[in-house]
């Protein structure tokens, strides 16, 4: 591939993109509408099938200084605290959790030419122009490109000028997420995620940070079903004390978490879930989607930058091995679409087993502890078919 490629979003696909295309020694040209670089998030799950393209792309080192280690998960009652199920994960790799800021900038800095990155540059429209693409910015003049990927996240324009009435509905959820200095009083909760769930409502928490190389958080997670129709959109203040009371629980460890939430400087944001539909095909000639431009999804399986960072990796090896641009991103498609629509309607389906009720409620807490207890691996079992994924294989 002689070509440079035009990126739009430097968000963790956009730059895991950047990355994996510099290491094959293809030009690239990286657009954020941010006016510099802002590593922003909370925690972020990081799975053994991440782990394996962050490792391909030399980041070994890197991932584990800044990583929590977890090596299991606990899922708990929100009405009494009771364990509903626990166990050990058994993959070969690393499943890891730290602050998604810290992996943003992860991959930021492993870029060795950060003059291929350009910031403040709003991408306001495109349309192709003989062989080439024109594109229209807010900030400064036209450019041209010969292939765009848009890794331009779930408002993405590129997406809509594909499918202009392409809507997404609000799901029912609202969602908060706050994070914490780790305390000594927190330490039940190293090495594992655990997970409290009720009528309802469910809560996720566990440390972010190495506590040998760098400051250890701990990353909480509150999901409670909300009619109200919420903006969709991270960065909503919430306030701290009524979502503490909304999430009111039979668990003293919980609510010390809580009771430091609402005392603690750090804020607290709400943000609406939404459903997003599978789109019929993700390229059209020279351009294409990746990450949640292509795929957003409930995050419910903690795998929305996962799939997006599987798609760079996987995106930039066929831009590599494809003289044919457009040929490159149909291979691309046809290679990660059926997976990542696959991991949509799952993120879906756990929603509603998160946050049932009644004898829904009785029967999943049976099946758990009946599993748990008799043939706990099962329930690695399964989620093999994500962690497993080896991208080395899948071209």
């Amino acid at each position: 591939m002689q070509e440079e490629i035009t990126i739009i979003g430097a968000g963790i696909g956009g730059l895991t993109l950047a990355c994996a295309l510099e290491k094959k020694g293809i030009g690239f040209q990286l657009y954020e509408q941010a006016d510099s670089f802002e590593a922003l998030g909370y925690g972020i799950q990081v799975s053994p099938n991440v782990v394996r393209v962050l490792w391909e792309l030399g980041l070994q080192k890197q991932l584990e200084i800044i990583s929590h280690r977890c090596l299991g998960f606990e899922l708990r009652s929100f009405k009494s605290d009771k364990t509903l199920a626990k166990w050990q994960l058994d993959n070969e790799l690393p499943y890891y959790q730290c602050r998604r800021a810290d992996l943003h900038s992860l991959l930021f800095n492993a870029i060795q030419d950060k003059h291929r990155i350009h910031f403040a540059q709003r991408l306001q429209s495109y349309e192709k122009k003989g062989s080439q693409l024109s594109l229209d910015w807010q900030n400064s003049q036209p450019t041209t490109a010969k292939a765009l990927v848009a890794a331009d996240g779930v408002h993405s324009l590129v997406r809509r000028s594909l499918f202009p009435q392409y809507q997404a509905q609000y799901a029912g959820y609202a969602a908060y997420r706050a994070i914490l200095p780790f305390q000594d009083r927190y330490s039940s909760l190293w090495g594992k995620a655990t997970v409290w769930m009720g009528n309802n409502h469910h809560v996720v928490v566990y440390p972010n940070g190495n506590q040998r190389n760098s400051t250890s958080w701990l990353n909480l997670v509150l999901v409670v079903k909300d009619r109200n129709w919420n903006e969709q959109g991270w960065m909503i203040p919430a306030p701290k004390k009524a979502v503490a009371q909304a999430f009111v629980n039979q668990s003293e460890e919980l609510n010390v978490i809580l009771e430091d939430m609402v005392a603690s400087a750090e804020p607290c944001f709400k943000w609406g879930l939404f459903i997003h539909q599978p789109l019929p095909y993700w390229s059209q000639g020279q351009v294409t989607l990746l990450g949640d431009a292509a795929h957003p999804m409930l995050p419910f399986q903690a795998q929305g930058a996962a799939m997006a960072i599987e798609d760079a990796y996987i995106l930039a090896e066929y831009l590599a091995n494809e003289k044919d641009i457009e040929k490159a991103f149909i291979k691309y498609q046809r290679t990660r679409i059926k997976r990542a629509t696959k991991v949509q309607q799952v993120s879906r389906n756990n929603a509603d087993i998160f946050h049932a009720s009644g004898a829904k409620a009785a029967i999943r807490n049976f099946a758990l502890d009946l599993v748990s207890r008799i043939a706990p691996n099962l329930l690695n079992q399964k989620t093999a078919w994500i962690y497993n994924y080896d991208i080395k294989t899948s071209c």
